[in-house]
Parts: C-alpha cells; sequence; structure tokens
C-alpha cells in the first residue's frame, strides 16, 4: 500500500510507478507500456494541457474510441488537475458541441484531427519536447474527476459530474475487500470510453499494479472475445449483464479454459444460471447509477446463486436505504426505492442545480447533518441474508387493461422457457389491435401458442405478451443494455420475425 493515505487514485497510480516502474501498464496487439514509459506519457500529455488553460476547476472533453491513446488522454486529464469529460466520436457532432457547451469545456483532445472541433488538441502529438519539470497539480478529493452523459428526458443529455472521492473509494474495495483486481492481473477493457464503468475497468488496474489489455473494436463481441483474452494474456474482463445473461453458460468454461479468473459485469438485471459453474473463475455483479461512482454494490455468484441474481451489499463507505414513497424505512423483507449515501455521491447533474435537487435530497439517516441521499428509481428488496435483490425500475411499471404490470417479472418468466436464450418487453401502444405487451425472443424459435402455453403456469393471463417477436440477436447500446428504443421503432406482426 502507499505510504499515506491516498487522496485520489493519482496517489495510488504514482505508487505503482516508484515501486513497479519495469511492470507491463498498457497492452495491446502491437506494443505494450512499463509504468514509467506511460507515467512520461501522460505527464507529458498533462503539461500540454496545463499550458493550453486546463486545470483544477476545468472540464476537458475527450473524444477518443477505445484505445491506448484515449487511456492516455484520461489519466493525462487527471493529471493536470482537470475533470475528463468523455464523449463518442461517433455521436452527432451537434449533440457532442451541445454537451462540451454545457460543460463548459474549453479545452478537447481528440485521437484524431475533428473536423467540427478543429481546435481539439491531438493526443499522439507530442509537440516541442517539454522542459518543464515542474510538479503536476494534486487535486482534492472533493474536485471532480470525470463527467460522464446521461440520456435527458428533455432529449438533451444530463452531465453527472463526480468527484475524486467516490471513484478513489470503489477502487480501494475493489482492491483490498472485493478481490476484483490483483497486481498480476490483466484486465481487458471492453467498454465505451464514455461509460462511466470505464472508469473503474482502467483506472483500478493502474492503481493495483496490473495491467489493462486493450483490444481492437471489432475483437469484442462474444463470438470473438476468446481470441483477444488468449492473445492478451487476460485475466480479468467486464461482460454486459445483457450479453453474459443469454451467452454466459457457453461462454464462461472457455474463458476460463483460456485463464480467466474474473468475470465483472453489470448494467441491467443478470438473468441467467450457471454462473458459477466453471471455477475457478469468478461472476462479480455490480450495481450502481452513474450518480453513485458506476457501482455502489456487489454480488459474487457461487453455486447457490438463483438464476434472478442478486445485486450484492454497499461497498465500504456508502450506505443504503430502501424506503416508501413518504421516505420512511419499508418493513425488513418489503420492497421499496433504494437510495444511497455516504462516499461517492457525485456532485450533481452540471449546470442543473432544480434536476440535481429533485434526486439529491438530504439524507434523514446520515450521522452527521448537510449530507445527501440519491434517490436511485430502482425497486428492490432486501433479503435476509443481507444481499438485496434487483425488482426492476420505478417506471418499468405498465398499465395493461386495469392491472399494473412489471417488466422484468414477464421477462424473467420468458428466459424460463425452454428455447429462450434472451427476453426483453416492452408496451407498444401501436399494436394491431390497440395497446399490448411485446415480447422481443432471442433463441430457439417457438409458436406463439407453445410460449403462451409455457407462460401460463407462470403469469397471470394479463402479463402475457400478446406478440412475441423473435430476432438473431438482441440490440445492445454502447452501454452493454438491451436497446429499447431500437426494440420501439420495430414494426410489430412481421412474420419474417415471427415463428
Amino acid at each position: 500500500m502507499v505510504e499515506s493515505r491516498p487522496r485520489t487514485v493519482l496517489d495510488l497510480f504514482a505508487h505503482q510507478v516508484r515501486v513497479r516502474p519495469h511492470a507491463p501498464a498498457v497492452r495491446t496487439r502491437a506494443r505494450s507500456w512499463t509504468y514509467a514509459e506511460f507515467d512520461r506519457a501522460t505527464a507529458r500529455l498533462a503539461h500540454r494541457l496545463r499550458r493550453a488553460g486546463a486545470g483544477p476547476g476545468t472540464v476537458v472533453g475527450l473524444l477518443a474510441p477505445r484505445s491506448a491513446a484515449a487511456l492516455t488522454g484520461l489519466v493525462a486529464v487527471l493529471r493536470c488537475g482537470a475533470a475528463c469529460l468523455p464523449l463518442d466520436p461517433g455521436d452527432p457532432p451537434r449533440r457532442n458541441r451541445e454537451v462540451l457547451d454545457d460543460a463548459g469545456c474549453e479545452q478537447v483532445l481528440a485521437a484524431a484531427p475533428t473536423e467540427w472541433c478543429p481546435e481539439a488538441l491531438l493526443i499522439d502529438d507530442p509537440g516541442p519536447l517539454d522542459e518543464d519539470t515542474s510538479a503536476l497539480p494534486r487535486p482534492r478529493p472533493l474536485d471532480l474527476a470525470y463527467a460522464i452523459t446521461t440520456s435527458g428526458s428533455t432529449g438533451r443529455p444530463k452531465i453527472v459530474g463526480v468527484p475524486h472521492e467516490g471513484i478513489l473509494n470503489l477502487i480501494v474495495a475493489s482492491i483490498e475487500d472485493l478481490d476484483l483486481v490483483r497486481e498480476d492481473d490483466v484486465m481487458l477493457w471492453t467498454t465505451a470510453p464514455a461509460v462511466d464503468s470505464t472508469m473503474h475497468d482502467v483506472l483500478m488496474p493502474l492503481c493495483a499494479g496490473a495491467c489493462v489489455a486493450i483490444g481492437d473494436d471489432d475483437d469484442l463481441p462474444a463470438s470473438r472475445i476468446l481470441v483477444t483474452v488468449r492473445t492478451l494474456g487476460v485475466t480479468a474482463l467486464e461482460i454486459p449483464a445483457a450479453v453474459l445473461g443469454p451467452y454466459g453458460r457457453a461462454l464462461l468454461p472457455r474463458l476460463a479454459q483460456a485463464g480467466v479468473r474474473l468475470v465483472i459485469t453489470g448494467g441491467s438485471q443478470l438473468d441467467g444460471v450457471g454462473l458459477a459453474d466453471s471455477p475457478p473463475l469468478v461472476v462479480a455483479n455490480g450495481y450502481g447509477p452513474t450518480e453513485a461512482s458506476v457501482a455502489a454494490t456487489w454480488y459474487r455468484c457461487n453455486p447457490s446463486t438463483p438464476s434472478w441474481v442478486p445485486i450484492g451489499r454497499p461497498v465500504r463507505g456508502v450506505r443504503t436505504y430502501v424506503l416508501d414513497d413518504d421516505l420512511r424505512p419499508v418493513p425488513a423483507g418489503a420492497e421499496g426505492q433504494l437510495f444511497i449515501a455516504g462516499v461517492g455521491l457525485a456532485r450533481g447533474y452540471l449546470g442543473l442545480p432544480g434536476r440535481t435537487a429533485a434526486v439529491f435530497l438530504p439524507d434523514p439517516f446520515a450521522p452527521t447533518p448537510g449530507t445527501r441521499m440519491y434517490a436511485t428509481g430502482d425497486r428492490v428488496r432486501l433479503q435476509p441474508d443481507g444481499d438485496y435483490v434487483y425488482l426492476g425500475r420505478i417506471d418499468d411499471q405498465v398499465k395493461i387493461r386495469g392491472f399494473r404490470v412489471e417488466i422484468g417479472e414477464v421477462e424473467h418468466a420468458l428466459r424460463e422457457c425452454a428455447g429462450a436464450v434472451d427476453a426483453a418487453v416492452l408496451l407498444r401502444e401501436d399494436t394491431p389491435g390497440g395497446a399490448a405487451i411485446v415480447a422481443f425472443l432471442v433463441g430457439e424459435r417457438s409458436s406463439d401458442e407453445v410460449i403462451t402455453g409455457r407462460l401460463r403456469d407462470r403469469l397471470p393471463s394479463h402479463m402475457i405478451p400478446r406478440f412475441f417477436m423473435w430476432l438473431d440477436e438482441m440490440p445492445l447500446n454502447r452501454a452493454g443494455k438491451v436497446d429499447r428504443k431500437a426494440l420501439a421503432a420495430m414494426p410489430v406482426g412481421d412474420p419474417a420475425r415471427r415463428a
């Protein structure tokens, strides 16, 4: 451990540079960087950013696909004292420009020249030899470390600002409590830079003396990820729950044979069996909104894990409450909304004080006054064993024929039908005959009558979908979650998609 108590992840990284300068820090198919080499590369870029005006109190945009350049840019932004706002260079320029303007970004880093952002500094442009040997600023725990966009109900993204103390707390817990990373691990970066779990997946190895492996973009679908794992010597990686649930039973044994010891998952309800059938490989299920520093609770799958996988218990420094609509604790074992408090809460939505105040509420249960809790909008139940079970979104309840229907319960029942590998359910208003529950399925196709017959043993009649649409694969968004907007746009009743 470091000589003094770390204030940010940069302190942990600096410690690894001192004690493991020649160990591999970053690895691609083309080359690798030692901790000493990566330290020099990021320090050099951090000094360029400082000369351009970036520093404490500023936000720097990062336009780069998943790559060594993107990782260099992220760490350099943190080292210059600024907060990093990663954006997808493939998003519409107008959207990215609006986000940069809303965040007040005056500096932008890019992996390649960008026509709509000609002022961006290029990450791989070394510029003149850097003669400035002055120390870089040391961020404080409550300074912003990064900002992440989330979808907004107004159609304009919200920007969540997260301080250093939150991501530091999660990474220390990951190293010391959860065994999510070890010094000899090689962690494959699989998430998009603009997704908050990237902050955990790439900074955690660099804080623990491990190595970040970066494959090519086309290496990461489940069908091809094994080649990358073997080529780069990967021992740990993240696979979204929307992928791991349907394909885990086939993929996990092969990953274990390739030397993977740990699969991190999350992002949506993990619904599957056989997740502990490939020892010594372990599956760790993390839960947490962007507003709470990536993941607030964790659960390690074991042979007794049910198919509806729990989301586990809060990490050190995090408090969780299950409250009713009047913000009162629900009875033991009852369901309610999950609220998160303690270390890890975001500062709020940048430039949106009203939206921030609506969900970051005063915490009446805190040991000290003046602290906040975040209303997640997620329904949970605390089990007698101390683990939380995720029950769905509050806004996932839909009303059909006068009945309240829990979408998650219908999806779970569909996945338990023989032949169904994955399932997603929507209430569609545009179906023939009026509003109806529509099931989108992946797997071995069955007729509507067969699926309906199986569901009758599990669900009341008002919860059984009226339409069943079979897909070759479930559409996913860049966060690895089911792309429900894409499903909502699919024509219902298309014979080509039905059995």
